[in-house]
């Protein structure tokens, strides 16, 4: 089963590589199907769309969640802007 909902903090302001983020509130988004096929992962930074038009979020999570059941439904991630650095094993063992 793929991952389908991710939640994620508001970036507000990018400066030298250094994220400042809103941590008030973690907010929920949809992961359409054509978005799966190369996981969204924690860390990655998204564009989405929000209710004053679009926004980039940083993903602090994301997570199986079946809509029928939650009775909700969230707005759409719209692309992938910048990946995570991978996490490099060392010894079998992640850091």
């Amino acid at each position: 089963m793929d991952n389908n909902t991710i939640e994620a903090f508001h970036i507000k302001s990018m400066e030298d590589g250094v994220l400042k983020l809103n941590t008030s509130t973690m907010y929920r988004w949809h992961i359409p199907k054509a978005l799966r096929k190369e996981p969204i992962q924690q860390g990655d930074i998204v564009l989405v769309r929000t209710a004053k038009g679009k926004a980039r979020v940083v993903v602090m999570q994301v997570f199986r969640e079946e809509f029928e059941e939650a009775g909700r439904s969230y707005n759409r991630v719209l692309k992938v802007i910048e990946r995570a650095p991978k996490r490099e094993l060392v010894g079998g063992v992640s850091k």
